[in-house]
């Protein structure tokens, strides 16, 4: 991965953690990593535990990031909950799937836009 796309998708996760923190969500992790993979955000909002998808894009509009969510992408996403839920909790616990597509300025990196997207994928 390029340096430039490291820089947009830290960006990115950070305008999105911000946009969480300022609705209310606490957030529990950032860029949790296991031998399946990651997860970007990892949050409560109350007693619901939220795993967060954060695509980020500086183009024009919010598309490419919606469509870049695949069937497959959630799948694995889904695996990794349970992963996160098994090693930190020891069981399932209440949860939802979130994505969060960000637009930012391709100038200064700065969030113009962020679609915020709640339970994408069943729990």
């Amino acid at each position: 991965m390029t340096r430039r796309r490291l820089e947009v998708g830290a960006a990115g996760e950070a305008a999105a953690r911000a946009y969480l923190e300022e609705k209310g969500y606490a957030i529990e992790e950032l860029n949790f990593r296991c031998p399946l993979g990651e997860i970007d955000i990892i949050a409560r909002e109350g007693s619901m535990l939220v795993f967060c998808e954060v695509r980020t894009n500086t183009g024009g509009d919010l598309t490419a990031a919606l469509e870049s969510m695949t069937p497959s992408k959630l799948k694995r996403l889904r695996r990794l909950a349970l992963y996160y839920q098994q090693k930190v909790y020891g069981s399932d616990i209440p949860c939802r799937f979130d994505f969060l597509a960000v637009l930012l300025d391709p100038e200064n990196r700065q969030a113009l836009e962020i679609k915020h997207i709640q339970n994408v994928v069943s729990g």
